[in-house]
């Protein structure tokens, strides 16, 4: 069951599959060495078809017109004109005449047309009559007492009151009391590939290729909202271009492609612009934190007292765990969701944990500052208990010595000159887990293997994945593996996010593949004299255990087959996989104090992922996460004019994300932990960058910056702050 942030509960319990035929062998002959991408050869040549590349004859071309009022009613709309345009094929109402669209952004109409430029001029004829209403671009300005009510039941949303212990001895305890107000800014996830598909009807048949997370839960949403049997719909997804939470679904603009095409009766490609990507394809809540919290002499915490809130967007919520990791006996945190008019946040890379983490963390360095005590000793002395999935204590002492820590001045670089430098310190925590997946696996009477799986590759190496695992467990080398992904019609696995592919994908093909071996150790052991249980393969050959002079090639051994290959299904299992993970990062900055301008230098990772299974992909999760925390932390903001509600910077020139000049040097250490099994590592590098980053600023200039992304106008701005002796 998933918790409030959309979490598998951890699990502390190891993994070991113990008294399992299937349990992972104890020697590894590919899984945990690095492997690489068996697309890649693919993706470099061009050859791999992202859902963009889908181009079927009679394509059409489809678009979506989008309010471009923050909150307005629909008094009227006439698509005729556009109807009748050179070209146009099919149009389509999505907001009907007294719908109220929410942002700017909301889906109107669309139409399809015999190309992208036809579609464009057509879209610009359609008339749609807004009356204007009130809206609301900011938090402050849909939490003052005299706002409009925009959003039904009001424009916020508070919480119960999460409290445990006693506050009031909590602060009577504390020697060191730091208050201040911090907060986060909203992300969008800008997928490289943006959202949408190509659809294409046989009859009352859907096919669909959908930039997605799910194939079958896209399926799902497909049959559902078209009222059509689940079993009349195909999605496939062989490449994918990114979506870090946010495609798991057929979206408005996938119902209306399908719409589209239906009444064209031709099939229609209808994918989002960077700028539509922006507005309406998902986004990080922003979160603030009032917080009160309080030290004792020696350094231990002794209260926690926050009030939170934060927007989602159009009528979504904005949560985020508070405090994060560190144990604060006493604590309260009492939570406000904020409506405004703007596009509705999604599920992002490990959601709420960055916002919980930066605050979490920015506040333990300044009460470790104002306690005199060194950032990691002050956090080694206030962790939780160490357990399988909390390693904090130990990583941060490993991450300690690789880093140099040692070398870390106290806050405030007193070297002379305009570049100050500066060490920080945060630690992250997620639990994943997953569960499901159903996989299928043949073996050919010439030796070929296909294993396929209706999970779906988001960029992240599930292919290769799947491909280690049954060459692990069939003793093959894992080019003589065929992986088939990323179509519905191939055996059930759940959406990909929240770190649970391959926790859920994992045990499946290491099943279905032993399985495999199985079926053919019965057909042929026969033929060899010896009892099928006896039968093992590895280094490309089938032996049996008990007469070492029977052995066979791997080929040889298939063609015993026959004319009918091997063919077995298998699913995910309890034992060779878990959840909860544990890690720290720390980062080196360069802050020039005459410009503002922040420069990450370094940043070292130290992570669990129990059972590693391709060490080159579990480190590059490391590495994009830590990039995607980089842009969190200096660079991604969506910016919204406080007067109209409008997205000021909806394009790739004027949103920044982090360039190649912009990456610092990265080192990973993979902590591996075979016996609790497989542990998605997705979301955990995406979570504590930005607070190391925020901490080493700090470290290096003296002065605080509480909000993100940490700009060159807040870092001067904190400089003048920290002179004229404020804090904010």
């Amino acid at each position: 069951m998933a918790d409030d942030m959309g979490q598998v509960p951890e699990v502390q319990a190891p993994a070991t599959a113990s008294g399992s035929k299937y349990a992972w062998p104890a020697e590894r002959r590919v899984l945990g060495t690095e492997v690489r991408r068996v697309d890649g050869p693919a993706k470099a040549r061009g050859a791999a078809k992202y859902t963009y590349d889908i181009n079927r004859p009679g394509l059409l071309h489809g678009l979506i017109l989008r309010s471009p009022h923050a909150h307005a009613r629909v008094r009227s709309i006439d698509l005729s004109a556009a109807a009748a345009a050179p070209g146009v094929r099919a149009t389509l109402v999505i907001a009907e005449p007294g719908a109220k669209v929410m942002y700017q952004g909301d889906e109107v109409a669309a139409l399809a047309a015999t190309s992208e430029d036809t579609a464009r001029d057509a879209l610009r004829a359609i008339k749609v009559d807004y009356e204007v209403l009130p809206h609301l671009a900011t938090v402050e300005q849909a939490m003052r007492p005299e706002a409009p009510v925009v959003f039904e039941g009001g424009n916020t949303r508070t919480s119960d009151v999460q409290e445990e212990g006693d506050l009031e001895a909590g602060f009577a305890a504390a020697t060191h009391v730091v208050e201040g107000l911090y907060s986060t800014q909203v992300q969008t996830h800008v997928c490289l590939e943006t959202h949408g598909c190509v659809c294409e009807w046989d009859g009352d048949r859907l096919t669909a290729w959908v930039s997605t997370q799910a194939v079958h839960g896209t399926r799902e949403g497909f049959a559902q909202s078209l009222g059509i049997p689940q079993s009349n719909v195909r999605v496939i997804c062989e490449y994918m271009g990114g979506g870090f939470g946010s495609k798991f679904g057929p979206d408005a603009q996938g119902l209306a492609c399908a719409r589209l095409a239906k009444a064209a009766n031709a099939p229609v490609k209808l994918m989002l612009d960077r700028k539509d990507e922006h507005l309406a394809g998902g986004n990080r809540p922003s979160a603030y934190a009032r917080i009160r919290a309080g030290a004792a002499a020696d350094g231990a915490l002794t209260a926690f007292d926050a009030q939170t809130w934060g927007t989602g967007g159009a009528g979504q919520g904005a949560g985020f765990p508070l405090p994060y990791i560190y144990v604060f006996p006493n604590r309260r945190v009492v939570h406000t969701d904020v409506y405004t008019n703007a596009g509705p946040q999604r599920a992002m890379r490990a959601p709420g944990h960055p916002q919980g983490c930066f605050i979490t963390e920015v506040l333990m360095d300044e009460i470790a500052d104002r306690v005199r005590m060194d950032p990691v000793a002050f956090r080694l002395k206030n962790l939780p208990a160490e357990a399988p999935n909390a390693m904090w204590r130990r990583y941060f002492e490993m991450a300690a010595a690789q880093f140099g820590w040692s070398r870390r001045h106290a806050t405030g670089d007193v070297t002379p000159g305009p570049i100050k430098r500066g060490f920080g310190c945060a630690a992250n925590r997620w639990g994943g887990g997953g569960r499901g997946t159903r996989a299928q696996c043949e073996i050919l009477p010439d030796g070929s293997v296909v294993m396929r799986s209706g999970t779906q590759d988001l960029g992240v190496g599930t292919k290769t994945l799947m491909a280690i695992i049954t060459a692990e467990t069939l003793g093959l080398p894992v080019d003589a593996v065929r992986v088939e992904l990323g179509d519905s019609n191939y055996p059930f696995s759940g959406g990909s996010g929240g770190s649970t592919t391959a926790p859920s994908v994992s045990p499946a093909i290491r099943v279905t593949a032993s399985k495999a071996l199985e079926a053919l150790a019965a057909r042929i052991a026969p033929g060899l004299g010896v009892a099928p249980e006896s039968i093992v393969a590895r280094d490309g050959r089938v032996r049996s255990t008990a007469s070492p002079s029977t052995s066979l090639t791997w080929r040889e051994a298939c063609q015993r087959l026959g004319t009918e290959p091997v063919s077995v299904d298998g699913e995910w299992e309890a034992g060779l996989s878990a959840s909860g993970t544990s890690g720290v990062q720390m980062a080196e900055v360069e802050v020039d104090i005459e410009t503002g301008i922040t420069r990450v230098t370094r940043v070292l990772c130290v992570q669990d992922c129990g059972l590693i299974v391709n060490r080159m992909a579990a480190e590059s999760q490391c590495l994009g996460g830590i990039i995607g925390g980089i842009g969190f932390a200096l660079f991604e903001h969506r910016l919204l004019d406080p007067n109209t509600a409008q997205m000021v910077n909806p394009n790739m020139e004027w949103y920044l994300v982090p360039g190649l000049s912009d990456i610092p040097d990265i080192q990973v250490t993979l902590v591996d932990q075979p016996g609790r099994g497989v542990i998605g590592i997705g979301e955990p590098p995406a979570i504590s960058t930005a607070a190391a980053v925020a901490n080493a600023v700090a470290n290096a200039i003296g002065a605080r910056v509480r909000s993100l992304p940490i700009t060159p106008d807040r870092v001067l701005a904190a400089l003048r702050t920290d002179r004229a002796g404020g804090t904010e």
